[in-house]
This record gives C-alpha cells, structure tokens and sequence, in this order.
C-alpha cells in the first residue's frame, strides 16, 4: 500500500529522502496526469567501495508507482527532478568525474533551450530522435541511476523520456536551475490479431495468409496493394500494463446488420472508421457485446500498411490500415527499432489520418448509445 498518493491532476512535492520503503502511487486515470517534484536534495546518494572500485546510487526511500503515459495528445505523469545537474554531480563518483560534469552540463542546458531529449528503453539509454549528442558509458549509468532510484527498475516504465525544462533563475543567487522531467509512453498499436479476416480482390483472406503486392478492397471501393506486413508476438501475461495490449473483442452485429459478420478481434488502438470518424475501440468496450479478451495469454498481432491511410474492411467491419506515425519499430519485422515520441506521433495522426479521430465528445457518445441499443435489441429477440 501507498504512503503516499497523487490524485488525477494533483502535484506532490518531496524535500527530503523518505523512510525506506515508502511508495508514492500516482492515482490517475489514462490523460489525468498527476506531477511528482523533487525539490534540490530530496535524492539521497548511496556510495559504497565493492573491490576497490567506488559506485553511487541514488535513492529516495521507495519507488513510483502507476506512473502513466499520455494519450491522443495529453500529457502523461511527470516526475521532476530540480537542479538536475547538481543530482548528476552527486551520483558521478568515476574517475572521469570532472568531464563528465562539465560535458552533461553543457548537454542539458543545450537540450533544454532545444527540446532534445534522452530515452531509457528496457534500462538502455540513448540519445531520443533528432538529439544531436550521445552520452558516454559512464553518463548513461548514471542517468539509468536515477531512474531506477525512482521506479526500482527502468523496465517497468515503458519507454522512459527524459526531457529537460527551460531554465529557471534562481532568485537568490546567479546560479540557473535546469529539471529532468521523467515521462513515460507506450507506443500506439492497432493491430488485427491473428484469424482475422480482410476483403481482398479475391475475396476474404486472413490477415497471416496476407502477402505484399495483395489488392485489398477500400471504403470507395477501390483495388489497393498491400506495400508492407508489420507483425508482432505478445505475451500479455508479461506485460506491465496488459490491458493496453489485450485483444478487444467486437461480437457480430455489434456496431450494425452485418458489422462485423464475425466475430472481430482488434488491439485496443485500432480504429474503426464510425461516422465518418475514426475511433479506437477500447474507447467503445461496454464489458458486452464489446469486451477485451481476458482469457487471451498470447496474441499474434498483424498490421497492413497501403500506399496511403485509407479504411478497409476487416470481417465486414470498416476499419483503418496502417498509418506509420512513428511506430513502426513496435513490429518484430521491422528493420528500424526506433520508435518516436508521443507529441511527435500525434502530430502525425492528426495531420495524415485519412478521416478525423474522435476520441470525445457527441459523435462518441451517439455511437456509443446506438452500439447499446444494438446489444438491447439482440437480447429481445432471443
């Protein structure tokens, strides 16, 4: 249990190292961010001697708890850390010390006028994209210090981003203060899982038995070639966050007469195309005639990229192809790993949709109501 907690949209400060064991546990729901601060200080620093060579590492007295991204463009909890180079002097106990201090000061003061960010991706750090410096080894360890002192582990975070504030002037000297602010994201997936099946020019084909060069059938009834296949295996099981990979399942008739024919399976992000709008269907999970597959330990996930963003059909469904924001890197085969940031993927989404993306609002409600009077009616009819 939490000694501490951060309700959606609150701010929780910390100006001094906790009693060991203590947890702060962020209380939000998907878009309620909720900001954690750190004040100069309340970091401790644990050094120790093991064979002769000295380390650092930094604590707090517990971990982060529920510390969630953003979606469709809001922002996520943040954990700031002030005076960031102050904490990195601290932690940095290496021969190189005096280097290595003067190189990341420099380095973040630059990215904070520039907006240059450094990512940590299952405990490994690197440089975010378009950032034009790389940290040494002895950098990235401490840098990776820092966020485990905060969440036990950087692998329980998703992609951890490291972004830099604008400086601050410290009133009572002439010393600037420059924050770490630690995000987090996970990439965006619409994806149909396995046994789904798509209308090609030869008719209903599933999407494993798919190949390159296959013309598939749009919403204006045009012949479109498949230009790239993008495939992913997840163990949900394993996943932090396992309801944002669960299978959602769409029953038959569900959204109209014949919509779907069969049942469907989709990832939580992929959208239908509903009133001339696109809309993710975890957005319209009722637990009824649509509900996410908890029985489901292991989906194979497919994606079909067109020469452009375009709705195809998917067992009779309108739904949307692949749009590249970003995220290719999420497949297992793809040939780059490198997967962009949250802002910069919904700017993509925003710009290169082939129809707008409802995520609120009258349009979501309408469908949703119309999706319950369907689950109505069926009832009555039995």
């Amino acid at each position: 249990m939490a000694n501490y907690t951060i309700a959606s949209y609150g701010t929780l400060t910390v100006t001094q190292p906790l009693t060991v064991g203590t947890n702060i546990d962020f209380l939000n729901n998907a878009g309620d961010a909720g900001v954690l601060i750190f004040t100069n200080g309340a970091m401790g620093v644990n050094t120790a001697t093991v064979n002769g060579t000295l380390s650092s590492s930094a604590y707090f007295g517990g971990t982060v708890q529920n510390f969630q991204p953003g979606h469709y463009g809001l922002y996520g909890d943040q954990v700031t850390l002030q005076v960031i180079k102050s904490l990195f002097s601290e932690l940095d106990v290496a021969s190189t010390a005096a280097a290595d201090n003067a190189q990341f000061a420099g380095y973040a003061t630059f990215a904070a006028y520039s907006g240059s960010t450094i990512l940590i991706v299952d405990g490994t750090v690197r440089p975010g994209p378009s950032t034009p410096f790389t940290l040494n080894a002895n950098e990235q360890k401490i840098i990776d210090e820092m966020a485990v002192g905060l969440f036990g582990s950087a692998a329980n975070t998703g992609t951890l981003i490291l972004s830099f504030s604008d400086i601050r002037q410290n009133p009572n000297s002439n010393h600037n203060f420059i924050d770490g602010v630690f995000t987090t994201s996970v990439p965006v997936n619409p994806c149909f899982a396995e046994g789904t099946r798509i209308l090609t020019s030869r008719g209903e084909v599933k999407v494993e038995e798919l190949r390159e060069g296959d013309l598939l059938i749009t919403r204006d009834g045009e012949e479109q070639p498949i230009v790239w296949i993008g495939r992913r295996e997840v163990e949900i099981a394993t996943q932090l966050r396992p309801e944002m990979v669960r299978p959602v399942i769409i029953e038959t008739d569900a959204l109209g007469d014949g919509m779907p024919a069969r049942e469907l399976r989709l990832s939580p992000d992929h959208a239908l195309y509903l009133e001339g709008m696109l809309v993710p269907v975890k957005l319209l999970i009722n637990w009824a005639n649509i509900r996410q597959d908890h029985g489901a330990r292991r989906v194979t996930y497919y994606h079909i990229e067109l020469p452009r963003h375009d709705v195809i059909f998917a067992e009779a469904a309108p739904v949307e192809s692949f749009l590249d924001t970003g995220h290719r890197g999420v497949f297992d085969n793809a040939e780059d790993a490198v997967i962009a940031l949250p802002e910069a993927m919904q700017a993509r989404r925003e710009a290169e949709s082939c129809a707008p993306l409802c995520t609120s609002g009258p349009v979501l409600e309408t469908i949703r109501r119309r999706i319950a009077s369907r689950m109505v009616g069926i009832r009555l009819s039995r």
